[in-house]
């Protein structure tokens, strides 16, 4: 008797594992009528499986470390070739891929190698020239030359590419009820007589980060700017996946908080001031703990902040007073070293 791969041991979703290939292709949730579906509490159950492990505790769905090495090639392919990284925040629930087909009624996108929900450039295109036709009512033959004309082989100026989160995500259960099953499944007129199915789905979570980019073509660098523009609006206004008529999938652009400044705020805020107004009264005294970060990158940045300081009052070149020269002259050796 052949048996389904999830039926021939303990199936279990590793720490390591890819969330994706296990949503879609390990359900081990049905009941003994496999034509009958999962049942409610089955979608619920299997849904549980990427969402919390053995304890219930609440699971990440990607690999660190991947994540991170694919954010670095990738931002560093967008940099050689002129284009924009963009990190964008989700504001709120944000749904991909719902239309696929599965088990549970509704699918979910999955990086086929990463494990983690995405957004497809292709999605991305797509919208966005939505947007530049019906919202800014661009020239059809400008929208022609960006994106491609309809009808054609041409790809356009710019390129759009997947948008992938920069660390493990956070996901959650997200309900749907419809009220009127025989009326949508054409066999029945609405009534309020018809009860109500609540139909759990997969959603990512609020405040996740996903980098988006944007690569010109040949002479579209200027393109590519106003494209940035229209994926800022977009995903603000209209939003990205599914579900967006009420609500789900909008993001907002978001900058990451600059290291080095971080730690001058830090370190002022204790000394009861601005970073600016401790450089200058106590350039010995920064300098000093500046000197005690262990961690390299951390100090580059750091002394990046403080360069931008005294170059802004003058006194990178040869200002200000013994003690500041006397900092300034060590933070000028550390630099030519590293």
């Amino acid at each position: 008797m052949n048996l389904p791969l999830y039926r021939c041991s303990d199936p279990k979703l590793g720490p390591k594992g890819n969330s994706g290939l296990w949503y879609d292709k390990f359900c081990y949730k049905w009941d003994g009528d496999w034509r009958k579906g999962l049942g409610d509490g089955g979608k619920s159950d299997w849904i549980d499986t990427v969402l919390k492990d053995d304890q219930g505790n609440r699971l990440l769905q990607g690999d660190e470390a991947l994540l991170e090495e694919m954010a670095e090639r990738r931002r560093a392919l967008i940099s050689a070739s002129g284009g924009k990284s963009l990190i964008f925040r989700t504001k709120g629930p944000f749904v991909t891929g719902l239309g696929r087909s599965h088990p549970v009624e509704n699918g979910f996108g999955w990086h086929h190698s990463l494990g983690v929900p995405y957004l497809p450039g292709s999605s991305i295109k797509g919208m966005v020239r939505s947007w530049a036709h019906n919202w800014e009512e661009m020239d059809i033959k400008e929208i022609g030359r960006i994106f491609g004309p309809d009808n054609s082989s041409s790809v356009g100026s710019v390129v759009f590419l997947d948008a992938l989160p920069l660390r493990p995500v956070k996901l959650k259960k997200e309900i749907m009820t419809p009220h009127y099953g025989p009326y949508y499944s054409g066999s029945e007129p609405p009534a309020d007589w018809h009860s109500p199915i609540p139909i759990p789905f997969l959603a990512v979570d609020a405040e996740q980060d996903f980098l988006f980019g944007l690569v010109p073509r040949i002479g579209g660098t200027e393109d590519c700017k106003k494209v940035e523009a229209w994926l800022l609006e977009t995903l603000q206004c209209i939003g990205a996946g599914a579900k967006t008529a009420v609500g789900y999938g909008r993001f907002e652009l978001f900058e990451p908080p600059d290291p080095g400044r971080e730690w001058l705020e830090e370190l002022a805020k204790s000394e009861g001031g601005t970073p600016e107004e401790f450089a200058k009264k106590s350039p010995k005294v920064l300098e000093e703990r500046w000197e005690k970060i262990e961690d390299n990158s951390l100090k580059k940045d750091v002394l990046n902040e403080i360069k931008k300081i005294y170059q802004e009052i003058d006194w990178w070149d040869g200002g200000g007073g013994g003690s500041a020269k006397k900092a300034i002259k060590h933070y000028k050796s550390w630099e030519a070293g590293h």
